[in-house]
């Protein structure tokens, strides 16, 4: 491969890597001073969100990190709202799930998954639950704590009909913690419907992408060195409630091409990658992606025209290997395509 193809490549890479590191979206921070100022907030997970809060005022001005002391909470435009509390002694941001008689708020941390109940009159709890394996006699067990069944019912003792709806609860999630508590809500308050924050995306989504352009053989054994014509259609796989920007591609490149005698042959690849693509609220989406089976890789950038159409360009790069897997040994074939990609 030319010098100046390893350098498109690595510039592609490049681009896609560094503009990828943040992902900042429309919201507001609110003050310990009580000033709410608008602006811009970096979306990351679960994990980031509850410790720190990145804010800028607009595009061009520098970020300022908030930590939990520094506010009071700070939300998403119609999306994730976060509020500073404190949780044995130290505050961090808890999303705050849902507003009503009973307030459910959700923290991730490094020791997992926990919630969180307020009512009027009680302080703040955590709702306690535990899974895991443990050892009876010698042998593997699964063990499921129920202490959170005990605390719901006490917390809606005004309202035994919930009871076999809290007992079903096996282990505490967003959906059902929410449903529960917008039920209770209903029954037992007149004053107004509780307020639901939390926004769910849905669990799994798949986006299709047509693609079309050159693809040029070097070293590839039966066929001719030489450029040809190819396209295909990828799907695109992605589980938002786990990331937004880690997806699962695979599909079929298509290309007619010529073989050492001369002859026509039919050239199909199947993808398989694993890849990580700016979100789609950026107007610019660059890409990178590996794959899973062999030494492939692709990077590429698309332009955002609407919410749900994306035109781009990308380059694939394909290296053949010997008895160890994903070590690239030579240059097979790379190509460059163009790309339409719709969000279903």
């Amino acid at each position: 491969m030319k010098l100046s193809r390893l350098f498109l490549l690595g510039l592609l890479f490049s681009t896609a890597i560094l503009n990828a590191q943040t992902d900042f979206r429309p919201g507001y921070i609110i003050k310990v001073s009580g000033d709410t100022i608008y602006g811009q907030i970096d979306y990351r997970g679960d994990l980031f969100m509850g410790e720190v809060c990145r804010f800028r005022n607009n595009d061009r001005e520098d970020e300022l990190r908030y930590s939990p002391a520094d506010l009071v909470a700070y939300r998403f435009t119609e999306s994730k709202y976060y509020v500073s509390k404190e949780i044995n002694g130290a505050k961090v941001f808890l999303e705050f799930l849902i507003k009503g008689q009973i307030n459910i708020y959700y923290l991730r941390d490094s020791n997992g998954d926990h919630y969180f109940l307020e009512k009027a009159g009680n302080p703040i709890i955590e709702l306690p639950y535990e899974e895991g394996i443990k050892y009876v006699d010698g042998k593997k067990v699964f063990f499921r704590t129920k202490k959170h069944i005990g605390l719901l019912t006490y917390y809606m003792q005004d309202a035994p009909e919930f009871q076999a709806r809290i007992n079903e609860i096996g282990k505490p999630e967003h959906e059902s913690l929410i449903k529960l508590s917008e039920d209770y809500h209903s029954k037992v308050c007149k004053d107004g419907p509780c307020i639901i924050y939390e926004k769910k995306p849905p669990f799994r989504k798949v986006n299709l992408e047509a693609v079309a352009g050159i693809v040029n053989f070097e070293n590839a054994g039966d066929f001719n060195n030489g450029s040809y014509f190819q396209s295909g259609v990828i799907a695109h796989f992605w589980m938002p409630r786990t990331n937004e920007k880690i997806y699962f591609k695979t599909g079929l490149l298509y290309s007619r091409v010529e073989d050492t005698d001369g002859d026509k042959r039919n050239y199909i690849k199947v993808p398989t990658h694993i890849g990580y693509m700016a979100p789609n609220t950026y107007r610019i989406r660059p890409s990178v992606s590996i794959g899973l089976l062999s030494p492939s890789y692709s990077a590429g950038v698309a332009v955002k025209i609407n919410k749900r159409i994306n035109v781009g360009v990308q380059s694939w790069v394909n290296f053949g290997c010997n008895k160890v897997p994903w070590i690239p040994t030579q240059l097979i074939n790379y190509s460059i395509l163009g790309s339409f990609y719709i969000e279903l």
